[in-house]
Order: C-alpha cells, then structure tokens, then sequence
C-alpha cells in the first residue's frame, strides 16, 4: 500500500494541464482550456481543462476529476495503478507502507511470474523477427493473413522455436527459477528432469490484463500432428484466471468508452484484422463460453454490445447462453451474421472501417428477436419443437431486469409465435419466480425454510452504496436541498464561519463541516442520499486534521463517486446562479477576503439548513393530512382528532424551534 505522504506527494505534482495534455489537444480559452472530450464523441469542444482548480470537466457528457481520477477513467487503472502511472510521470519514488513476510512473498511470486511472461513475450517476439525458423514460417503465417508489421509488433505477437525445451533453456540461463516456469504453464516437468516447451513450435498471442501487462499465452500450431490440438492455451495460475479476462481488451478500452460500444468476436485473428480495418473496439472470447468476470469486464466500459457470427448454426447455437448471460446483466446485444463463407478476419480485410461500420448498421439484429427467428426457423411446423422453442424464449426474457424492456420483447416474440401476450407474461413471471428462489437458495442455502423471504446479503461498507439514481425513489424527495449543503461542505467545509463562547468566555471558531453535523445530530438527523451522507462523516472525521482542506480531501478521494461528486459540485454553474448569485464577491486579497467569506457563510449556510429542515417538516405534515383524509373516508374519528392534535402539534413546536434553533446557535457578532 502506497504511503499517505507519497500520496500526498503525487498529488502536489500532479497538475491537470500537464496529464490531459499527452492525451488531447488543448486550447487556451480564458484562465482555462478546452479541448475535445476523450469519454465521447465530441464534435465541439467541450471538455474543460482549469489549472488554477487542477480539475477538468466534460460539460457534455460530465466526466472529469483530477489528474488521478482522470488517469483511472481514461486508461482504465486501479487508483494504485494511477497514482504509479503519476509517479512514474513526474519522477516520484514510490514507497508504500510495510506488509507482513507472507505478503511480501505473495507480492514477490506475482511479480516475478509478470516479470518472466514479460520476458517469454519479448523472447517469442524476436524468435518471430530474428531467426531464421522464426520469418520463414512464424512471420511467414502472419503476412499470408494479411498483417502488417505494425499490427504484429503492436500486438506483441511471436513465434516458439520447435526445439522442444529452447525457451526452458534460454529462461534458465537467463536467471528465471524452473518453479516459476511450471507455475505459468510455460514448461511442462516430468521424470528424469525431462523439461519441455508447452507452446513449441507455435505462432503466439500474448493475452494481456487492462494495465497491459502479459498475463497468459495463446499458441496456434502451423503444421498437421496427430492427437494435439491446434490452439493451446496457458493453464490457470496464481496471476491468470481465464474467465476474468478477455482477449484484446487492453488494446479495446479506450474506444470502448469513446464510442460507448463493444464488437464481441471468438477468434484472436479476428480481433486483430477488425483492428488493422481501424475497428479497435473489439474483444474475443477465444473460443470459450462468456463468463460472468468477462462480461463484468465489458460491462465496465460499455452496455451496447454487438455479436459478430459467421453463419454456422452450429457455433451460433454453442454461443446463445453465454449471450443469455449478457442479456442478463443488463447489456444491449445485437447480432450480426457475415456474409456465407466470411468471418470477422476474413470479411474486416476486405472492407474499410466505414463500410464495415455501415454494414453493421445495416444488418445488427436485436438479440431475443435473433433467438426467436433462429428457433423458429429450426422447428418447422413441429408442434413440440415449437413448445421448446416458447420455453426458451420465455427463459430469455425472463432474464432481462428492466421490466419495460421485458414487455416490449413480449409483444414482439408473441407477434413471431402467433402467441397471445398474457401466455407470455404469465409464464415470464412464474420463471422470474423461479430465478429468484434459485438465487435466495444460493446465497443463503436453508433447506428447512426454502421459500422465505431472505435478507439482503452483507456489503463491503466502503463500497456498498449503489450509484443515488439507483436508490428508491424516496430518497430523491430532499435531493436539492441536500446538495446543496453538500456544496459548502465540499467548497468551504474547512472554513471557520462563526464563533460560540465556551465556559472561559473565549471565542472559538466553529467550521463548516463541524457545524453541519452538529446541527444534523442535534435534531437526530441524517442525510437520505447515501453518498451525501458517507462524504459527511468522513469529512468529520477528518477536519480535525492538521492542513485539512475540504475540497481538496473529497476531490483527490481514492472512491471515484466521492471524487467525481465534489468536481461535479465544484464546477456545478446551476449552483453558482440558481442559489448563490446574491451572494457573489469580488475576489480580494487577505484579510478582506477572509471577511466576506465569513460574512457569506454566515448568511447561507444555516440558510440551506434551515430549507432542509423545513422540506422535511412540510413532508412529514403532508404525510399527517393524508392519513387525516384517509381516516376521514372511513369514519375513524378518534384517529382523526388524534392526527390533527399530532399535526397542529408539530407545527407550533417544530416550526418554531428550527427558526429559534438556528438563532441561538448562530453568533452575528464576530
């Protein structure tokens, strides 16, 4: 783990214009610059760069941060990984705090298994270039499929001599522990000390991790030998897990994110031609059935996903749950069928990105209708094949979590079917049923009770909190009038903004974010918006620090939610003119300054408390008027009377005590 005072360090020397600068052209505009937004397609600047906030802002699309979190969005790292990458930039020595002998030595065997697939890679690379077996047939296979060199040495692909331990040996004799060798898969040990090459012989793929690093191997073998397999792969290890990676997406994700669109192709050439055709948002499966970490992987940069087949039946029918899958996890998934007799390889080599992008437009099936029309096709006039075909349509729909979404797909398969909607629904909700028992079996197995209702499973309280647009809808009834103490808590949480006696007649300053959890507390309140209310105590916890400023706390924040919130309200221009443009100040210099911010704070920030209190009484009474009226349409009299005492109550004492509440507490002599 990284130091806080290296953390500290980076962050210092990190400045914004520096970092988005090797990645977009900025132009000067004012004290800031703008340029072309990386995260979308931006045809008209809008992506501002502010030296003097070290910050930077998409006022389109709204992504932006710092240099750290700028660096974590745009090439896809771990906060760790960025604060390295910036470290590494600016020439800062990175120490990190001390771990126990056995996490030494795990950190160790991880890195030294990196460090020899870095060096098997560079191994198989000049194997392909500098050997004579190496040109003649490895670079041989690669230019009779069509690519060119910078593709090849872009992709890091190689070629294993045939001698049977030449890469075993040259490791050896290059310091590299056999141990490791085994553990990576790139040598097979048997009696005797027989050694052996798992990928001689082969042309080689190096499989890469979303920081770039070499992970695994793919190896094609270029001549026919009875009982071995054309493509081998490298075994699982402590460092690869083959269902949490996906070919191709290191080179993929930043046009991923850029065009907010995946092609998914099985094939490694596949992936490779479409990228020499200029078609770089592409991963593979390689062969293999999607899992759950891959498509979390996709999932990670985009939800619109296109499936590219070439027209087997067979291999499109072997895919269809591992698209089942995708559908489930929320993601927009297409098909498209090549022409007969092309795959993406083939077909990519032959057009130009346009042409390819324009006949996928022209021929992308939306993918429940695909499966329908595939079945369909497949049962004839079978009356039970036709049977099947509804059950596995009503498995797929049931699959996806929007209900709109749902519904839609009903009406169209019930078109398709010659079905009525109602069967559908009916028999879409009982397997929605189905599902979800299922999974409440899975996490909480109870053999005894199997059909009761279970509580929700524990969550990392770090990271537990789902995005706010996602909370129940109750929770955006305060919304407004919680940003907006959140914008002082971020902007001025720091800042001393009134002062109270104490027991010896002093006067001590009381900050922001002292004050607005005092105040919270006092009236035993909380925040309903979850990441308001995490931002809040953390900062609390915080503010006693020596050389706390606010904002910059929230915003170098390693939770990327609290980070993107406090630029978001930062640079928040609805804020600054909707709430605040009353208030707004000539910027002076020191003791001026301090006063008029003083002055400022003093006015709004038990102003926005004191509307938030008062929204929340204003609901509580109407929540009370209703359940009058309710009581009312029934005859219940007795609660009636009860609920007016209760309304008329509230009113007189909470009304009044907010207003004196914030009286007594706020000190206008200063």
């Amino acid at each position: 783990m990284i130091d806080y005072s290296t953390v500290e360090r980076i962050q210092s020397a990190a400045q914004i214009y520096d970092v988005v600068s090797d990645f977009i052209t900025l132009r000067k505009r004012g004290v800031s610059y703008v340029g072309l937004c990386p995260f979308h397609e931006d045809k008209k600047p809008s992506f501002y760069v502010s030296p003097a906030k070290n910050i930077c802002k998409c006022f389109s699309c709204g992504e932006g941060g710092t240099p750290i979190h700028f660096i974590m969005k745009h090439e896809q790292l771990s906060y760790v990984e960025s604060l390295k990458y910036l470290a590494k930039k600016y020439g800062i020595e990175v120490h990190e705090t001390e771990i126990t002998d056995e996490q030494k030595q795990a950190q160790s065997d991880r890195e030294a298994l990196f460090i020899l697939n870095s060096f098997a890679q560079k191994t198989f690379s000049d194997n392909l270039f500098d050997t004579e077996e190496g040109r003649t047939i490895g670079l041989a296979y690669f230019r009779e499929r069509g690519l060119r060199e910078d593709i090849i040495r872009k992709f890091q692909l190689g070629y294993a001599l045939e001698t049977r331990d030449s890469f075993t040996q040259t490791a050896l004799k290059a310091g590299y522990k056999q141990q490791f060798l085994e553990k990576t898969g790139l040598t097979f040990a048997g009696n005797n000390n027989y050694l052996s090459d798992r990928f001689r012989g082969r042309v080689i793929f190096p499989v890469h991790t979303l920081s770039g690093k070499v992970v695994a191997f793919g190896g094609r073998i270029l001549k026919k030998v009875e009982n071995t397999g054309k493509y081998v792969n490298s075994p699982e290890s402590e460092i690869y897990h083959k269902s949490n990676e996906l070919y191709g997406i290191y080179f993929a994700r930043q046009a991923m994110v850029k065009r907010d669109h995946c092609f998914l192709v099985e094939g490694y050439m596949d992936l490779i031609s479409m990228h020499q055709a200029g078609i770089e948002n592409v991963v593979a499966s390689s062969g293999t059935a999607l899992t759950q970490g891959q498509i979390r992987l996709i999932n990670r940069f985009t939800s619109n996903v296109t499936v590219l087949y070439d027209g087997d039946a067979a291999g499109i029918k072997a895919a269809l749950r591992g698209i089942d899958l995708l559908l489930e996890a929320g993601l927009n998934i297409k098909i498209v069928l090549l022409p007969e007799g092309e795959d993406p390889d083939s077909f990519s080599r032959k057009q130009s990105a346009s042409a390819f992008s324009e006949y996928i437009k022209e021929h992308e099936t939306d993918f429940v209708r695909f499966k329908a029309g595939l079945l369909i096709q497949e049962a004839g006039n079978d009356p039970v094949k036709k049977a099947h075909i509804i059950t596995e349509i009503v498995d797929t729909i049931a699959l996806i979590p929007e209900e709109i979404i749902r519904l839609v797909y009903v009406k169209e398969c019930s078109k398709l079917l010659d079905m009525d909607e109602r069967v559908l629904v009916r028999n879409i909700a009982k397997k929605r049923q189905e599902q979800l028992l299922q999974k409440k079996k899975t996490l909480y197995p109870d053999p005894e009770h199997p059909e009761e209702t279970l509580p929700p499973p524990p969550q990392d309280e770090e990271n537990s909190d789902l995005p706010y647009e996602q909370q129940p809808e109750k929770n955006a009834l305060f919304d407004e009038y919680e940003r907006n103490i959140m914008y002082y808590v971020v902007r001025y949480g720091e800042q001393a903004i009134l002062y109270k006696e104490d027991a010896t007649q002093e006067m001590l300053a009381v900050n922001v974010i002292e004050f607005i959890a005092s105040d919270l507390k006092y009236d035993d309140m909380e925040f309903q918006n979850p990441l308001y209310k995490k931002m809040l105590e953390k900062g609390y916890e915080k503010f006693r620090e020596e050389g706390f400023v606010s904002e910059h706390y929230f915003k170098n924040h390693p939770n990327p939610e609290i980070s993107r919130f406090a630029v978001d309200i930062s640079t928040d221009r609805y804020i600054e003119s909707k709430i605040y443009s009353k208030h707004k100040k000539v910027e002076t210099d020191g003791e001026k300054l301090k006063a008029e911010r003083n002055k400022m704070l003093l006015e709004q920030v038990p102003y926005v408390m004191f509307n938030y209190k008062d929204a929340i009484l204003k609901h509580q009474m109407e929540v009370i008027n209703r359940e009058i009226q309710t009581a009312q349409e029934q005859g219940d009299f007795e609660k009636q009377k009860e609920l007016t005492i209760q309304l008329t109550q509230l009113w007189k004492d909470s009304k009044k005590e907010i207003a004196l509440q914030l009286r007594e507490r706020i000190i206008t002599k200063i």
